[in-house]
């Protein structure tokens, strides 16, 4: 009899510590917040990782110079990408030649150090789905190699990257 009453405590405890595990990890964990707006907070929440796929076929595309894969993974009709010398890229024809002389001029080459989808649900229930990274960007030109971290907060709208700002720096020596 006491064996059974211990075999049944023993399982009332593991059920509930079962239970209480899983209605935590249910609940929106907090992971941040934004300030996008200006003037108020909107917390951020770890967001769908299928964001992060998307994210690294565009640096894959980059690196193989395929402009069609790129146009394929932006909006066609609202893509803008803030650069860091201050251009707003858009879809089409300028954007293409763009990208095409930044190809041909810096021979760049992407690797990804780090990629996180994040959401934010501002105060009328709009949800933003974002994707932050940074990776190392090589140039070489005529010979000469510099580096930079690059820095993307891209936006991800169904399933494309409707919009993105990219911000750099110079590599110190050693890094």
């Amino acid at each position: 009899m006491k064996k059974l009453f211990l075999i049944l405590a023993a399982s009332a405890l593991f059920t509930a510590c079962k239970e209480q595990s899983q209605s935590a990890t249910n609940e929106k964990q907090s992971i941040g917040f934004d300030m996008a707006g200006g003037t108020e907070r909107t917390t951020l929440y770890g967001g769908d990782t299928t964001n992060v796929t998307l994210f690294e076929n565009w640096i894959k595309a980059l690196n193989d110079r395929d402009t069609a894969t790129l146009r394929s993974l932006e909006a066609s009709d609202s893509l803008k990408i803030y650069t860091p010398g201050g251009d707003v890229l858009t879809a089409g024809d300028d954007y293409k030649n763009y990208m095409s002389k930044y190809f041909t001029n810096m021979n760049p080459k992407w690797k990804l150090n780090f990629a996180l989808a994040n959401k934010s649900i501002d105060k009328n229930g709009k949800v933003s789905e974002w994707v932050t990274s940074s990776g190392t960007v090589t140039h070489t030109v005529n010979g000469k190699v510099t580096k930079v971290n690059r820095y993307f907060d891209a936006n991800i709208v169904n399933g494309k990257i409707q919009k993105m700002y990219i911000a750099d720096r110079t590599l110190s020596k050693g890094e």
